[in-house]
């Protein structure tokens, strides 16, 4: 019976993703002993401390959340397997749990292109490899795709300082950013830092989504509810990952002592999806009109909104509308709308709602909406969800 030792924050979403997959592997073959050991044990710099109480406990391997200065061999030397779970820089003689940060940050500049903004913004730790690796993506994908696009990144906070957050130097940064702006930030609570400094800063161009629109990674929930507005996020497969980490640690047990140490791997975690919420739940454009309108649609989806509701909110003839609509955003006001509740529809099946549900959810009868569905997709609302893979 495998003894594994998990030195990891629980309060986390991600951590909790991680064990619940590690446990399901457990559940699935030989039952393990899993214990949780405090992160304070080695805050305190009593990492021997650590070794030696995985060593009196005879672990069979740790997985935890280790610092540059930790002597990660140090388990080594025990027999035990270590496995960094979250890392400034990549361990090279242990195995990490990785993630695709390229993969991450270009799903985000995907998202947020879309948003039909020629301003970017990231915020992100500088010296991290999952922060800086999704920066250089999300930057590459951007300026591959938008040359004249603007990208202001802000990066000054020091390694050690991780919880450390300056609302009065971030909403100087948001306050001179262009307007309107799409903010990436490297994970949910640096997204949460900036929600909270846009609060701060009475200035009329400081309204999110209209104004910024901001996006996190790790879709942790009870982080994402708590921010106002709630936090737009990417998702990632981490429970997936534990399963992976734990088949891992098994595979290891079954070789001799000698072999099995020798041995690493990164187990990677893979970005699925992004949850829209409210801090991106806007279309946002440099003309007044066409941002009143995109802004009107997106927000009334759910009802049955038509161009004649569209045509009464500016001072324009339909016809000039029409045009001008059609020449700014490539598309006429009505294919837009429907391609807006298109989108809706596959949001909602993304996160778990079936298509029937979905379709009540935006006030629209199935049929006439699984055939626009099928017209933009080229699948049924139904083939579109029997693809999807919940947990």
């Amino acid at each position: 019976m495998a003894r594994l030792l998990l030195m990891t924050d629980f309060s986390e979403s991600y951590a909790n993703k991680l064990l619940k997959g590690i446990m399901r592997f457990s559940h699935e073959h030989e039952p393990w002993v899993v214990c949780k050991m405090p992160l304070s044990l080695r805050d305190n710099g009593r990492m021997d401390e650590v070794v030696k109480f995985a060593v009196d406990w005879k672990a069979d391997a740790i997985i935890g959340q280790f610092l540059p200065t930790d002597d990660v061999d140090a388990f080594r030397k025990h027999g035990i397997i270590a496995i960094a779970q979250d890392y400034h820089q990549k361990f090279p003689s242990i195995s990490n749990i990785s993630g695709d940060y390229a993969a991450s940050g270009k799903i985000a500049a995907d998202y947020l292109i879309k948003k039909r903004v020629n301003n970017f913004g990231f915020f992100g730790l500088k010296g991290m490899v999952w922060s800086d690796e999704r920066r250089d993506s999300f930057v590459a994908e951007i300026q591959s795709r938008i040359p004249d696009a603007t990208i202001s990144i802000q990066e000054k906070y020091d390694i050690s300082e991780t919880w450390w957050y300056d609302l009065e130097g971030l909403g100087k940064w948001l306050r001179e950013l262009p307007k309107p702006v799409a903010i990436f930030a490297c994970d949910d609570n640096r997204a949460y830092y900036i929600i909270e400094a846009a609060k701060m800063v009475e200035e009329e161009d400081m309204r999110i989504p209209e104004d910024i629109m901001v996006l996190g990674i790790d879709n942790d929930e009870s982080l994402c509810q708590l921010c106002s507005p709630q936090l737009s996020s990417i998702n990632q497969d981490v429970e997936e990952a534990g399963y992976n980490t734990a088949s891992f640690i098994d595979e290891l047990l079954s070789l001799p002592p000698k072999e099995r140490l020798g041995k690493t791997r990164d187990i990677v975690v893979k970005p699925t999806h992004v949850t829209t919420r409210r801090s991106t739940d806007a279309v946002l454009h440099p003309n007044p009109y066409i941002s009143r309108i995109l802004y009107f649609i997106n927000n009334n989806i759910n009802d049955r909104i038509s161009v004649d509701d569209v045509v009464a909110l500016v001072p324009m003839s339909r016809r000039l509308l029409e045009s001008t609509f059609r020449r700014e955003m490539d598309t006429s006001i009505y294919q837009y709308i429907i391609k807006v509740r298109v989108e809706k529809m596959k949001d909602l099946m993304i996160n778990g709602y079936s298509p029937l549900i979905a379709a009540d959810m935006l006030g629209m009868d199935y049929k006439i909406l699984a055939r626009s569905f099928k017209k933009l997709t080229d699948m049924t609302p139904g083939e579109f969800y029997d693809k999807l893979e919940f947990d």
